[in-house]
């Protein structure tokens, strides 16, 4: 092994790089009380609306509160939860709107965990801020009255946040902002970080400085900002992709879905932060071609593989344009996959076949 990670360290010399938890003892918190249903929506997103938390974080689960199922939603199947009790079934699966992707399929049983905040909240306006030490790229919206998506988005090595959201179409940043959303973008800040370096070798985000940002950037979102606790989505290129597979792994209590483009996980043994919550997955690479040290369709399929067993529901692009280089037109149906996937979706949606709209380089993964 001692070799093998010589060689590796090597071989970064050589190439030039790419553009816990810990348990905690709080009491129980108490049951939401029932969401009412969501409306339906046109476009194929879900209408849902959340009872108020009632889980503590690292802590014991709360006393559940009365759940009720939502009504079927044009475009997609309602929801009612009293997040922190028991979850409630999920509506019915609504038809496609007009013009629209499939529809919603129905919200699984799991409710998300949300962390506490952890000091002072950032103020979530359009701009760069300093959060936590990271220099952050926000694109906000502002909130309603109905909870919008949350989007996180890393860059690769040698990159920025304003660099991650060049990559992020305009298009999708103009729909998380129509529905009072979030998209946050920092930039690593070129110093050793709490935890380990989730490329291994490349030393750009680590897994617990980073996560702990997340966790806090998510506690306060859903706080302060009207975010839904059941949209959080995450993606990101390169040594970004990789963090986007290790939010999928060790966020699981509350990432909804992924779309890691040139990612996934360098390594091939993982496991879930909790097995019962497993994110659906859209990975993008360019196959053999998309290699900066590692192959990244080599580590696209170590996070598929580590998923698999947990029953995920898995989609996997591959697209000709090399490293981090999927088209506009794939990162657009990765937002429409991750809309159609709020968190615990099961079945999917897409179970019986992707849409018309997806190319025939993507496939389900099983």
């Amino acid at each position: 092994m001692r070799n093998a990670r010589q060689f590796v360290v090597i071989a970064m010399l050589l190439v030039p790089a790419c553009g816990n938890e810990s348990v905690g003892n709080t009491p129980a918190g108490k049951g939401g009380s029932s969401g009412s249903a969501g409306s339906s929506v046109v476009g194929g997103t879900s209408g849902v609306s959340t009872g108020v938390a009632g889980t503590a974080w690292g802590g014991q689960t709360g006393l559940g509160g009365t759940d009720s199922a939502g009504a079927a939603g044009t475009g997609g199947g309602g929801v009612g939860s009293g997040s922190g009790g028991r979850g409630a079934t999920g509506g019915t699966s609504g038809s496609s709107a007009s013009g629209g992707g499939s529809g919603t399929g129905a919200v699984g049983t799991q409710d998300p965990i949300i962390p506490p905040v952890n000091g002072t909240c950032p103020e979530f306006r359009s701009g760069t801020q300093t959060i936590m030490g990271l220099a952050t790229e926000i694109v906000a919206g502002t909130p309603g009255a109905t909870k919008g998506p949350l989007l996180f988005t890393w860059h690769g090595t040698n990159g920025s946040g304003t660099g991650a959201l060049a990559q992020l179409p305009q298009s999708v940043q103009q729909d998380i902002v129509a529905q009072g959303g979030l998209v946050i973008a920092p930039t690593d800040n070129g110093q050793v970080r709490e935890g380990t370096d989730v490329t291994l070798i490349l030393g750009v985000w680590y897994d617990v400085g980073d996560l702990k940002y997340a966790d806090q950037i998510v506690a306060c979102a859903v706080q302060n900002h009207n975010i839904d606790p059941r949209r959080i989505y995450v993606t990101g290129c390169s040594a970004g992709g990789l963090m986007a597979g290790a939010m999928t792994l060790q966020r699981s209590k509350y990432v909804a879905a992924a779309a890691p483009n040139s990612g996934g996980t360098v390594a091939t043994t993982g496991q879930l932060q909790d097995p019962q919550r497993v994110p659906a997955v859209f990975s993008m690479h360019g196959g053999a071609s998309d290699t900066v040290i590692v192959n990244f369709a080599d580590t696209t399929h170590n996070l598929e593989n580590i998923l698999k067993p947990s029953g995920a529901f898995l989609v996997e692009c591959v697209h000709t344009g090399g490293h981090c280089g999927a088209p506009a037109s794939l990162h657009e149906l990765a937002w429409v996959f991750m809309k159609a996937h709020p968190f615990a979706t099961k079945p999917s949606p897409y179970a019986g076949g992707l849409p018309a709209t997806f190319p025939s380089s993507c496939t389900i993964q099983k």
